[in-house]
């Protein structure tokens, strides 16, 4: 059968215009029971004790209950309690969509410089950083060794990865792009963005590592711990998921029983309250809410499809490669 969705929705702080989507259902997509989203933060201590901004917040609702947020001073202590939480969802056969703020993956090609197995490339990466990343309960962590050890594997020091706080860079990871993408190896040529950051030229690189906007640190920090919750912790890792890689966009979602889809997200794409002094808080706030209306409205499940305009070939470099970000047409 053919649906029609209506949808007027705010992106970048524009409103725009209302947008018909006509969909071909052949069944209809099972609902999320709950939802979460995390707004990440690569800091190197602990955050205050009083909840300031640049620090961890997570949102957190039912389908259509009332928005709860939490403010955690470290990383550990934000995973800790996303396992115990995530645990007692799927034990209690909940369905679970649960949104991370930082990249997970990078342009095509990075697998293949560093000379990892070809098959599942995104999750050989993801591997790799929970082996060479060390972020202990306190937050102190070596990110900037390991994207120093990534380029010195790559590229002998000329990126993909740069940005380094003032007096730490070294011959591998400078502190300025001073070199030109592509990056090219012999084992293959990275690209400076993946397919869904050039269709939002306002994402930044994932290859940077510090400074206004980057993105970089949070992803080396955000990766490892995301594979434990995924592929490492008894409880979750039968029922979880991460899209769009292990769900093929929307074609291989469970049709039943608990489950856990882990998502990329990007909350500046929505409008929030700009009068509340704590952005993060607000952005994650935000996004609970857009991602229950889209699921009362109907149209959550367009985002969860497949993107309009990927030919074969790009797609298959999303799905085995660089992933995607929800939301993002």
């Amino acid at each position: 059968m053919i649906i029609e969705v209506k949808l007027n929705a705010v992106y970048y702080g524009f409103k725009r215009p209302v947008a018909t989507f006509a969909i071909q259902a052949f069944y209809p997509l099972p609902k999320f029971d709950h939802f979460i989203a995390v707004d990440w933060s690569a800091r190197n201590r602990a955050s205050p004790v009083r909840p300031s901004r640049d620090a961890i917040w997570l949102a957190q609702a039912s389908a259509q209950g009332r928005i709860s947020i939490r403010y955690f001073r470290t990383r550990h202590a934000c995973c800790g309690y996303l396992r115990n939480r995530l645990s007692a969802l799927a034990k209690a056969g909940k369905r679970v969509l649960v949104g991370w703020d930082f990249s997970f993956s990078y342009p095509k090609g990075l697998a293949k410089a560093l000379k990892l197995p070809k098959k599942s490339s995104w999750k050989n990466i993801w591997q790799e950083f929970h082996e060479l990343v060390e972020d202990d309960d306190t937050n102190r962590n070596n990110r900037f060794a390991v994207g120093a050890e990534l380029n010195r594997r790559v590229s002998r020091g000329s990126g993909p990865f740069w940005g380094v706080p003032s007096g730490q860079s070294g011959i591998f990871l400078g502190s300025k792009k001073d070199f030109r993408y592509p990056v090219i190896t012999k084992k293959a040529v990275l690209k400076e963005r993946r397919l869904v950051e050039q269709r939002v030229p306002k994402m930044q690189p994932t290859w940077k590592l510090a400074y206004a906007g980057s993105v970089g640190s949070q992803t080396l920090l955000g990766l490892p711990r995301l594979y434990k919750l995924r592929f490492l912790e008894e409880t979750l890792r039968s029922c979880s998921f991460i899209w769009p890689f292990e769900t093929d966009f929307d074609q291989s979602l469970p049709p039943e029983g608990a489950c856990i889809i882990h998502a990329e997200i990007y909350p500046s794409m929505l409008q929030f309250n700009a009068t509340d002094k704590i952005p993060d808080r607000a952005q994650v706030r935000a996004y609970i809410g857009w991602l229950q209306a889209g699921q009362s409205a109907g149209w959550l499940s367009n985002w969860l499809a497949e993107p309009a305009g990927l030919s074969a070939k790009e797609r298959k470099r999303v799905v085995r490669h660089e992933g995607w970000v929800l939301g993002v047409e």
